[in-house]
């Protein structure tokens, strides 16, 4: 029994070492694809940004002096806000993972 005992604890040792190297590097292959999302959210706002700006433009045209362009106005504004929106995600993400914002991590 005493020999049983040993070897479930030699096992669960070895468990125990063997997890902990994976897990740092699946925790930076997370971090990795975690800012690739962000960068390429990044890059989809700048591009729908772009449209949308073109569409106030086209909406400021097409409405003329009639509503004193309240519908471009409040396109263009949308559209900078949602930009911003999506550039500070991936700000936020950078300054978390370059340590400039720490987070505090429970049980270290």
């Amino acid at each position: 029994m005493r020999r049983f005992a040993t070897i479930i604890a030699l096992g669960a040792a070895a468990l125990l070492v063997s997890a902990a190297a994976p897990a740092e590097a699946e925790q930076e292959a997370m971090l990795d694809a975690f800012d690739a999302a962000l960068t390429a959210v990044a890059y989809a706002a700048s591009g729908l940004a772009l449209f949308g700006l073109v569409w106030a433009g086209f909406l400021l045209m097409a409405d003329g002096a009639d509503e004193r362009g309240r519908r471009a106005r409040s396109a263009v504004f949308l559209t900078i806000a949602g930009l911003a929106l999506a550039l500070s995600a991936k700000g936020l993400a950078a300054l978390i993972s370059n340590g400039v914002i720490p987070i505090p991590v429970p049980g270290i």
